[in-house]
């Protein structure tokens, strides 16, 4: 997954028979925090397709790999076509072909490595999340007829991008498929089926300085973010920390985890770095964050082992809006590089037309594999976008990098330090 980073300065082919087994190239790289595993299905991890249809990745000593799979009920006969790009294996069943080109499905939804990789194998996972949008046209019975095949407990309503985010039993993703590509006992053309995405995982990273921005500077001109509302969206905070104590004025926890304390530690780091008063460094509070009079509201988007989901994110994103945050700052970020179409950016770019806060975000730590790196929701036109440099101001090798992919936009569109920061420590 992407790895975003903080801004310090806010305010301020082959087409296959069902069944058969697919080497793919050596040059091909396993998801990074995975180990080979015998070139044997039995063996292999497996994920279930939104389709319904299983696919095991196998990789063997000579590092190549292949997929194997087993369709769903009923669904013998279809052809697979199996992908293999910059290490990540696709297998796209034939009659998702047209909605994945036409734009209406996630390619991600079917991108094996990368579903591996955010853990949404059946080893892991009973159940693939989804974001669902209402399509124009869309009876509200058949989105109904949808989300009554995922489980209730899961399903959270999206209003800045009029769309729900549910969760689907692996057993009942054969009739949600079924039930999403038809409309009335007929087929649904593709530019009018509702457009679904995966609900892909969040994480987050680190940030920060003060003088080498020129916030002193700010300081002594009698700028210190007062009357600013500034929403931290990360892992929680630690509110009892002196440099926070008494600065949060609002909390909420999106990420299920039961409360908006910081079992992970970077909410609070961030928060501090944002806003803290610096008092636990001593006297001369030379750890003061960049808007020390600014009030802070916090949003716990990423849980205490400091993943989350777009869904999540989105619904905090939506939170801060509605407390009136005139900034957002998000130090977090989804796996691979974005088009700025993608929910979490749709999202973004919303909230900001309509609230006008500014929601900054970090452009991401995936800089060492080139160019076009930038992930979402950095990706998003109105995000101010930050990548991040060293204390010599030279850009971290870590940081990602733009144009953006697609339209070749400028992006990130400023830099601040992300090397070397120091900032609160959240208890324990």
């Amino acid at each position: 997954m992407r790895r975003l980073r903080l801004l310090a300065a806010i305010s301020a082919g082959l087409a296959l028979a069902a069944g058969a087994v697919v080497p793919l190239p050596a040059s091909a790289q396993a998801p990074r925090g995975t180990a080979a595993v015998p070139l044997s299905p039995g063996d292999a991890p497996t994920v279930r397709l939104i389709t319904g249809d299983r696919v095991a990745l196998t990789r063997g000593p000579d590092g190549r790999q292949a997929a194997s799979v087993t369709p769903g009920p009923g669904r013998k006969g279809l052809l697979f076509r199996t992908l293999e790009q910059d290490g990540h294996v696709t297998v796209l069943p034939s009659d998702a072909d047209a909605l994945v080109t036409a734009g209406r499905l996630d390619r991600g939804l079917f991108d094996v490595t990368a579903l591996l990789a955010q853990r949404y194998d059946t080893e892991h996972t009973d159940a693939l999340p989804l974001i669902v949008e209402q399509a124009d046209g869309m009876t509200a019975s058949s989105l109904n007829e949808l989300t009554g095949l995922a489980e209730q407990s899961s399903v959270r309503r999206l209003d800045s991008i009029d769309a729900h985010a549910l969760r689907v039993d692996n057993a009942d993703l054969g009739r949600f498929w079924k039930t999403l590509v038809s409309a009335d006992g007929r087929r649904t053309k593709a530019v009018d089926a509702p457009r679904v995405w995966l609900d892909g995982r969040v994480s987050a990273s680190l940030d920060r300085s003060t003088a080498q921005i020129g916030a002193p500077d700010v300081w002594s001109a009698g700028y210190r973010g007062d009357g600013v509302k500034v929403a931290v969206l990360d892992t929680g905070a630690d509110q009892n920390h002196p440099d926070l104590a008494g600065r949060v004025t609002a909390a909420k926890d999106f990420s299920d985890s039961g409360g908006t304390g910081d079992l992970f530690g970077h909410g609070t780091h961030v928060a501090s770095a944002v806003g803290g008063s610096g008092v636990a460094s001593g006297s001369g509070s030379t750890r003061r964050g960049v808007a020390p009079g600014a009030r802070l509201l916090v949003g716990k988007v990423l849980g205490d082992d400091g993943f989350g989901s777009s869904s999540q994110v989105i619904a905090g994103m939506e939170w801060a809006v509605e407390q009136g945050a005139d900034i957002v700052n998000m130090s977090l970020g989804s796996s691979g590089a974005s088009d700025g179409t993608d929910p979490m950016s749709l999202a973004l770019n919303d909230l900001s037309r309509r609230s006008g806060a500014l929601f900054v975000v970090a452009a991401g730590n995936d800089g060492e594999q080139g160019p076009r790196t930038v992930g979402s929701p950095g990706a998003a036109d109105a995000a101010l976008t930050v990548g991040a440099v060293d204390r010599d101001d030279s850009l971290a090798p870590f940081s990602s990098r733009g144009p953006r992919p697609g339209d070749e936009a400028v992006k990130p569109d400023v830099t601040a330090p992300g090397v070397g920061i120091v900032a609160a420590r959240a208890a324990g």
